[in-house]
């Protein structure tokens, strides 16, 4: 008998926007993926052009158990680890081999029903990008199948409507508090609930929870508290490592653009400035398998994944055009890797603030995703905190383990500081929607109380210079 869990209505721009910058619309838990499974895989000889869409014949069967926080285990005693990528899918790395695919679901109309005891078909290779190989998974614990079925909102007549600024809240929010200046935004002027959405990521599935960040070890506080005050790839010792702000305009590719960013800087830094490169957004949106498009993704599979086994092309051999358009192999032109990728701490729901300025100070800016609301796009300068939370606490008790936590869009860290006449800790962020948004593109943000989320879900991925 399968479980079937509530049914949830998804809202969108009502106080907040309800939605995640994803791929699909499966929703699955960190307990739903955690057990035992078997990957069915088709003969190991293809290469990275395989299309994964179920006309292989599964020929081999690997068992693997995925433990608690990120062990994997398989058949033959091998160690590896495994994380979640976010609510969407799972990697598994294990024996020299990597394992990714997204959960299963199904839809039909406005109700998704996702299968988190099974997946789409997906990608398999060794640690080396060779010998791939197409997979489904499915999982073999005792017990009955986890099945999800919920409502999702759906782009319909009223996303057409325009999206208002509302002088009366932006004039509440400027007397409630004085951290940050509220205004009215004239880029914004003229555009539709459904364009403002894309901006945030795309309308998608969502649950509703706010677990604790990972805990600090003594060892991170340690080294945490040895590093700067104050912190800005913008200006180290008077050199700038961050490529200009860009604007990603009415399509859903933020992941698209913060993947990037980090690795345009972290290339930057990798090289002692030499290599100042721009890299594509518009490749990723038009040729990776890994992500939907202007309907969204995930940073850790472009600046990862996608930059490892397909690698990153320039912005001159791909320009920008804000659609979904059809790959063109003949643009992709020299390709640009990436050696190594991993959420910050190590997996998802690992990470937590000191973390991130380790990573931030030592790797180069980080590809971080967090939850828009419409407060925040009446934001013209400051230090960013949500209004309800100057006077309410968020309830973080954690009964069952569970990292998820809401975002929407994805941007960079590139600095970190502390307000000299308040004493608040703050993120400098760069952000997509063009240099007229906010701090000259940038907004700043309060930092070490994961204010929007932000403290979540970082990306650290590391680029080979040419």
């Amino acid at each position: 008998m399968l479980v079937i869990k509530n049914i949830v209505l998804l809202l969108v721009f009502t106080s907040i926007i309800y939605g995640v910058s994803a791929d699909t619309p499966a929703n699955c838990s960190y307990e739903e993926i955690r057990g035992v499974w078997q990957f069915h895989e088709s003969d190991r000889s293809a290469d990275r052009t395989e299309k994964c869409e179920g006309s292989q014949r599964l020929v081999n069967t690997v068992k693997v158990e995925l433990n608690y926080p990120n062990i994997a285990v398989d058949e033959y005693g091998n160690n590896g680890t495994w994380t979640l990528i976010y609510n969407q899918g799972f990697e598994v790395i294990v024996n020299n081999r990597k394992y990714f695919a997204f959960s299963n679901y199904t839809q039909k109309g406005n109700i998704v029903t996702s299968y988190c005891h099974e997946t789409q078909y997906g990608w398999s290779h060794d640690v080396l990008g060779h010998n791939w190989a197409c997979f489904r998974g499915e999982k073999v614990d005792s017990g009955t199948p986890s099945v999800g079925t919920y409502f999702r909102y759906t782009w319909g007549d009223d996303l057409n409507e325009l999206f208002v600024q509302n002088v009366d809240t932006i004039n509440e929010i400027n007397t409630k508090q004085n951290l940050w200046k509220a205004g009215y935004n004239r880029q914004f002027e003229g555009k539709t609930l459904r364009e403002m959405l894309l901006m945030a990521g795309g309308p998608k599935s969502t649950l509703l929870s706010r677990p604790k960040p990972a805990p600090v070890t003594d060892e991170v506080s340690r080294l945490a508290a040895q590093l700067p005050d104050h912190f800005d790839w913008r200006n180290v010792s008077g050199v700038n490592f961050v490529t200009s702000v860009k604007d990603q305009r009415s399509c859903g590719s933020c992941y698209a653009f913060g993947a990037i960013g980090m690795i345009d800087s972290r290339l930057a830094i990798a090289s002692n400035n030499t290599l100042r490169l721009t890299l594509s957004p518009q490749d990723v949106v038009s040729c990776s398998n890994y992500a939907q498009g202007c309907s969204g993704g995930f940073p850790y599979l472009i600046a990862g994944k996608y930059g490892q086994d397909f690698g990153l092309t320039l912005e001159e051999n791909y320009p920008y055009v804000g659609r979904d358009t059809k790959c063109e192999p003949k643009k992709l032109g020299n390709r640009y890797y990436t050696a190594s990728y991993n959420y910050v701490g190590g997996y998802y729901g690992g990470c937590n603030e000191a973390l991130m300025r380790l990573s931030l100070v030592n790797n180069g800016p980080l590809a971080v995703s967090y939850n828009v609301t419409s407060n925040f796009f009446m934001y013209q300068s400051g230090i960013y905190v949500e209004p309800e939370h100057l006077t309410t606490t968020n309830d973080n008790t954690r009964v069952d383990y569970n990292p998820f936590e809401i975002t929407n869009h994805v941007v960079v860290i590139v600095g970190y500081g502390v307000d000299a006449a308040t004493g608040t800790k703050y993120w400098i962020v760069k952000n997509s929607w063009g240099e007229s948004f906010g701090e000259n593109g940038y907004f700043r943000i309060r930092r070490a109380t994961d204010e929007l989320n932000i403290e979540s879900i970082a990306v650290d991925a590391f680029p080979i210079p040419n």
